[in-house]
C-alpha cells in the first residue's frame, strides 16, 4: 500500500465514531468532576476546620489573649487583623500578612503590643520555601523569635545591615527579607491605629 492510500485511509472517520468517541470523553469528564465535587464536600468543612484551628493556635502563641476581634478596616497589604484581648482591654493586635519569599507567598501572623508597638511573636502559617535553605527562616522558632521586641521606632527592620536590623539565616536571604517585609508591612498596619 502506498503512503497515499494510507493518508487518504486516515482521513477517511466515520463521523458517527468521532461523536461517540467524544460523548464518551465528556461522560468520563462528568463522572469524574462528580466524583470530585462530593469528596470535596466532605473534605472541605475538615480543612476549613483543621485550618482555622491551626490559625487559632498561632495567634495564641503570637500574641496570647483571651478572645480576638476581627477588625474591619484593614491597611494595604495586609489580609486579616485582630484586636487581642485579655480581661476586656485591648492588649495588642495580630496582623496576619502574605509576603513574597523565594518560592511564592509566606502565609504569617505577626503579634504587636498595643502599648509598646513593638513584636510579640511571629508565626509562619503556611509557605513554599525550599526545604532546608528557605525553611530555615520560616520553620525554626528561633530564627523568628529573633523579631520579638523589635518595632519601628528605628524605622523599618531590615536584613543584615542598619540600626533596626533582623539577622537574617545565611543562604536564605530572600526568605529572610520576605519575613522581614511581613513584619515590617504588620508594624506599618498597627502604626496606622493610633
Amino acid at each position: 500500500m502506498s503512503n497515499e492510500n494510507m493518508t487518504a485511509e486516515k482521513l477517511q472517520i466515520e463521523p458517527k465514531y468521532i461523536l461517540r468517541l467524544a460523548g464518551t470523553l465528556f461522560g468520563i469528564c462528568l463522572v469524574v468532576a462528580l466524583l470530585l465535587g462530593v469528596v470535596n464536600s466532605f473534605t472541605g468543612p475538615v480543612i476549613e476546620q483543621a485550618q482555622a484551628e491551626k490559625t487559632a493556635a498561632a495567634m495564641q502563641q503570637v500574641l496570647p489573649a483571651d478572645e480576638y476581634r476581627p477588625m474591619d478596616q484593614l491597611p494595604d497589604g495586609v489580609l486579616s487583623m485582630n484586636e487581642a484581648v485579655s480581661g476586656g482591654a485591648v492588649t495588642g493586635y495580630v496582623v496576619e500578612v502574605a509576603p513574597s519569599g523565594s518560592q511564592g507567598k509566606i502565609t504569617m501572623l505577626v503579634g504587636v503590643d498595643a502599648e509598646t508597638g513593638t513584636v510579640t511573636g511571629v508565626s509562619v502559617t503556611d509557605h513554599s520555601e525550599t526545604p532546608n535553605i528557605g525553611t530555615k527562616v520560616v520553620d525554626d522558632p528561633s530564627v523568628l523569635a529573633r523579631f520579638v521586641g523589635m518595632s519601628h521606632d528605628g524605622g523599618d527592620i531590615t536584613v543584615n545591615a542598619g540600626t533596626n536590623r533582623f539577622d537574617g539565616v545565611s543562604g536564605a536571604t530572600v526568605s529572610s527579607k520576605g519575613v522581614t517585609a511581613g513584619v515590617n508591612t504588620a508594624l506599618a498596619a498597627v502604626g496606622t491605629l493610633g
